[in-house]
């Protein structure tokens, strides 16, 4: 059994364990992250949603640290933690089951069409053609952050969250990104 099969293994039958457990938000990634820069940050966000307890789920893709960084989070945090093969099928299962997705850096125009044509909230750099979400005037369907800042990255990612955990403005989130045509 590879690494990446038996991470599947523990993820899923700690998910099956733990499912009388408060739900908490599952946040995927799907694509890699280009620059050494982001790739850093990214990885920096990726031990943080950890440490703040959410389930992650990534695709194995990007460079070599990228990938080094994914395998040493799979080894501390084997019960939330998941890294999948980079097939389609597993592109597709992290957008069939994730709350939320995150991008380190702006993604490809057909990848981020395909976040939104399966209604999974981004969590992404600005300037990508969506809005950030504003809590007070109910508007936006995405969280944004200024690229390149580790505190800006993780901030979108407990905003999501924070609404992840009302209901109300989840769904609004949700119906609005609905309602994008991208």
């Amino acid at each position: 059994m590879t690494t990446i099969q038996k991470s599947t293994a523990n993820y899923n039958y700690q998910i099956k364990k733990n499912k009388n457990l408060p739900k908490v938000i599952h946040i995927g990634a799907v694509s890699s992250v280009k620059s050494r820069e982001n790739s850093a940050i990214y990885c920096q966000a990726l031990e943080a949603m950890c440490e703040l307890g959410f389930r992650v789920s990534v695709i194995a893709e990007g460079n070599s640290e990228t990938q080094e960084c994914c395998f040493k989070l799979l080894e501390k945090y084997p019960e939330q933690f998941e890294v999948l093969e980079s097939l389609d099928t597993n592109k597709q299962k992290i957008l069939n089951n994730a709350d939320a997705v995150i991008f380190a850096e702006n993604p490809a125009k057909k990848v981020l069409a395909e976040v939104v044509a399966n209604n999974v909230v981004p969590i992404l750099p600005e300037g990508n053609g969506l809005n950030d979400f504003d809590l007070k005037n109910e508007t936006g369907e995405a969280f944004t952050f200024k690229e390149g800042s580790i505190w800006l990255f993780v901030s979108a990612i407990v905003r999501a969250n924070e609404s992840f955990k009302f209901p109300y403005d989840w769904k609004t989130i949700k119906h609005n990104l609905e309602m994008r045509v991208f």
